[in-house]
């Protein structure tokens, strides 16, 4: 497989691990509103997640724009000095607004072949008209002060990777590679769907994907695998979190991959080949 330059791919990831630290943050922002009337719930963000897949599959564009609007929503509902948040939070029909506007932004941002405003007012057949989303768009991005390029779970599992390859002291076939980082890129979307992982920073999250897949290689291929992980966590600029926190995200995405704990036999998973 063909990598980029081990520094600028170095200085990349330090970069938009800086991003998640700062800038990039959500909160576990529906702590407490259990069962009050009215406010949204875990349920009500999966299936506006599931939604937007629908979308952007039918549209067949990049599923990852939805992990960049879920960031989006997730930020913005995160404020909690803001009553605009505040009330989005405790209004459905504004939530889902939220939502597909945040998918609008995300598509015109990422994509060459943007969808219009007028798209999605057709879609939700005119429940939410042009005026609406184009409304909350500029709120959406005013109460984000205009940070919307946001580093995802895939993008840093990507660099990650990249460094791993260098690291490691064992040679996967291309296949192979591209094999790895579909994995990651499942795995990645479905952390998208639960609300486990919004307080959770994306180089943690795509860390735990990489983990996972340990298990898919002979012995040898696996303790090199994991060392060259290791290798990578351990380079100071970084600033990777803590080892517990990682193994904790890891096991937790593992369950809502599989469907049960891990248990470290690799008996859920295929070999990669």
């Amino acid at each position: 497989m063909s990598w980029n330059n081990d520094t600028s791919v170095a200085e990349s990831l330090a970069v938009m691990m800086q991003k998640e630290r700062s800038v990039y943050k959500s909160c576990d922002y529906l702590n407490g509103t259990s069962g009050i009337h009215g406010v949204i719930d875990e349920e009500d963000r999966t299936k506006m997640v599931d939604w937007c897949y629908s979308v952007v599959d039918i549209c067949q564009l990049e599923r990852e724009t939805v992990a960049v609007a879920m960031d989006m929503v997730d930020r913005f509902l995160s404020n909690k000095s803001s009553t605009v948040a505040m009330d989005v939070r405790r209004d459905r029909f504004q939530f889902q607004l939220l939502t597909i506007t945040a998918l609008y932004v995300s598509i015109k941002i990422t994509m060459k072949d943007a969808l219009g405003s007028d798209f999605f007012a057709s879609i939700s057949r005119e429940l939410y008209p042009v005026q609406e989303i184009e409304a909350m768009e500029l709120i959406l991005l005013q109460e984000l002060s205009w940070y919307i390029s946001v580093p995802t779970y895939v993008q840093m599992a990507r660099h990650i990777l990249t460094l791993v390859s260098i690291h490691a002291h064992v040679t996967f076939e291309q296949t192979k590679w591209a094999a790895i980082l579909d994995e990651v890129e499942y795995q990645a979307e479905l952390a998208v769907r639960d609300y486990h992982f919004v307080t959770q920073r994306p180089s943690t999250v795509a860390v735990a994907a990489i983990l996972n897949l340990a298990d898919r290689f002979s012995k040898d291929e696996s303790q090199a695998f994991v060392r060259a992980i290791l290798s990578v966590m351990d380079n100071a600029e970084f600033e990777f979190e803590a080892i517990e926190v990682i193994i904790a995200t890891r096991n937790k995405l593992y369950s809502v991959v599989y469907g049960h704990d891990y248990t470290g036999d690799g008996h859920d998973n295929q070999v990669i080949d």
